[in-house]
């Protein structure tokens, strides 16, 4: 069975309608992509300022950089297929480096629900 994990260190603080919908989507894409997720991120460290999704629960990163580029790419669309792409993103941030991470987060002008 595969598990979400949670680096030492995230905080759950916040989590917002929209913040849940992420956690599920990992959580289902563990088992349909047959992999271990790691959040390295929730509204924990450092971001883009004090209205970052982060800190009100709104975005989430999870760990990829010791994926394949198809486990990576299977990860990707399986949150994003149970999330959506109207009130959702998701993206591959940081490739190739050690932080590498997908970061999926409530689309910026939107409000969840």
């Amino acid at each position: 069975m595969n598990v979400v994990r949670v680096k030492p260190g995230v905080e759950f603080t916040v989590i917002a309608p929209g913040g849940f919908c992420i956690l599920a989507s990992v959580q289902q894409a563990t088992q349909r992509c047959a992999v271990d997720l790691e959040i390295t991120s929730g509204c924990d460290g450092e971001h883009s300022g004090p209205n970052d999704p982060h800190h009100s629960g709104n975005a989430y990163d999870v760990r990829t950089h010791d994926f394949t580029p198809q486990q990576k790419a299977a990860v990707l669309a399986s949150v994003m297929s149970a999330l959506g792409w109207e009130r959702f993103y998701g993206f591959l941030e940081a490739e190739g480096t050690p932080n590498e991470h997908l970061h999926f987060q409530t689309k910026k002008g939107t409000t969840y629900p």
